[in-house]
């Protein structure tokens, strides 16, 4: 049964821009979207090979041929280690639909982070 835990501050994740907790033996990222200041939270585990998933970079998504790139709508988590890219809403890797990351709520009551896991 899932339940929402107070993970970190929000002075503390706004500061550094992430935060990267455990919670049911999990680790989570929270991480701060620059472009407009939203919360997304993630399980901190690249499918792919393993990688902590949350040092990576929420970015726009490219997409084109060499020499016509175009951004897509949206944002993207990056892993930092192969450049997989991961849908932040629904986790999907959009580099290959087979494999998708936890993706959990986030909500913010007091000052406090609070992660629905």
């Amino acid at each position: 049964m899932r339940e929402w835990h107070d993970v970190a501050s929000l002075e503390h994740v706004i500061r550094d821009g992430r935060a990267i907790v455990r919670v049911g033996g999990r680790e989570i990222g929270v991480l701060v979207d620059p472009s407009d200041g939203s919360l997304k939270a993630l399980r901190n585990r690249c499918p792919h090979v393993g990688s902590p998933l949350c040092r990576g970079t929420l970015r726009t998504r490219e997409s084109g041929t060499p020499g016509a790139y175009s951004l897509e709508e949206g944002k993207v988590l990056r892993c930092p280690h192969h450049g997989w890219e991961f849908d932040l809403v629904s986790g999907v890797c959009l580099d290959d639909p087979g494999m998708r990351v936890a993706v959990y709520e986030v909500k913010v009551l007091g000052g406090r982070v609070h992660v629905l896991a």
